[in-house]
């Protein structure tokens, strides 16, 4: 190897050195400093158990035996106490060949973290959510639903995520309507270095309802309970990262196969952005 090639390795390895370097210090920085602070990537249908002031922005296409539907929705986060938030949720369908357009059912949670720990890198949430019967006819559930929720969240060796949400929703209005309880497991492994700038997760997520004691507010084409759906999906999830809207930018898409209990929603394409608002809290 000639005196120019070793000039080119040695100015190479320098500059490989001093990128790492950067980047770790960067992550230092940014690391969390108590527990409230961990982040967790978030599933698709389900929530991290961290606190987020956030815009959330979704866009699922459905496609099935019964036509095909848009369901863009908006979601608004706020911090209101260091462990207490609150989130509003805003649905929208645009249904074709048979599916129906209008707006979906609002829905409101307020939640607060429970505990958790930097060392084990663990976090619990839990709250109350509330469904308001504000959508259209054939899309709403039609009924006033508000029940508990509780979230969870385990890494291990700074890659490997376990999360899981269970939402328990009792309706308040018809005694018709079925109780229902949701379970969403997620599985995500983290495939780029903890300091990356850009960091890029894939995952598996896991979603079941299981509806009771009702005749109302059940999937599509089911008449009694108990009955259940069941859906699963493959995802990628990139971020925070910084753009010119947010230091804290997320992005996620995922395709939902339907099964059990729902082929009106045979397959679901989901594609959700979120942007961090900052709080003054750190996280």
């Amino acid at each position: 190897m000639d005196m120019r090639s070793k000039k080119i390795w040695l100015n190479t390895f320098v500059f490989f050195l001093l990128w790492q370097t950067a980047g770790a210090l960067a992550w230092a920085d940014d690391a969390p400093k108590t527990w409230e602070q961990l982040f967790f990537p978030f599933p698709i249908v389900g929530a991290p158990p961290q606190l987020e002031q956030q815009v959330q922005l979704f866009a699922p296409y459905f496609t099935g035996t019964e036509g095909h539907g848009f369901q863009p929705s908006a979601e608004l986060a706020y911090i209101a106490t260091a462990h207490l938030g609150v989130v509003a949720t805003v649905p929208y369908q645009s249904g074709s060949a048979g599916q129906p357009t209008g707006w979906g059912d609002v829905s409101f949670l307020v939640q607060y973290l429970v505990g958790g720990s930097l060392q084990n890198d663990n976090m619990l949430s839990a709250g109350v959510q509330t469904v308001v019967p504000t959508g259209a006819d054939g899309i709403s559930e039609g009924d006033l639903f508000t029940g508990p929720f509780v979230y969870g969240a385990q890494r291990f060796f700074k890659h490997l995520i376990f999360e899981g949400n269970m939402t328990a929703l009792f309706p308040t209005e018809h005694s018709s309507s079925a109780k229902q309880l949701l379970l969403d497991g997620l599985i995500s492994y983290l495939t780029t270095p903890v300091e990356a700038q850009f960091p890029i997760y894939v995952q598996t997520e896991l979603n079941a309802t299981f509806y009771y004691s009702g005749t109302l507010a059940l999937p599509p084409n089911a008449t009694a309970s108990p009955v259940q759906t069941v859906f699963l999906a493959p995802e990628i999830f990139l971020g925070p990262f910084g753009t010119p809207i947010s230091d804290g930018t997320r992005v996620a898409g995922g395709v939902f196969f339907n099964l059990a209990g729902d082929n009106v929603h045979d397959r679901t394409y989901t594609v959700t952005v979120s942007f961090d608002i900052p709080n003054r809290f750190g996280y």
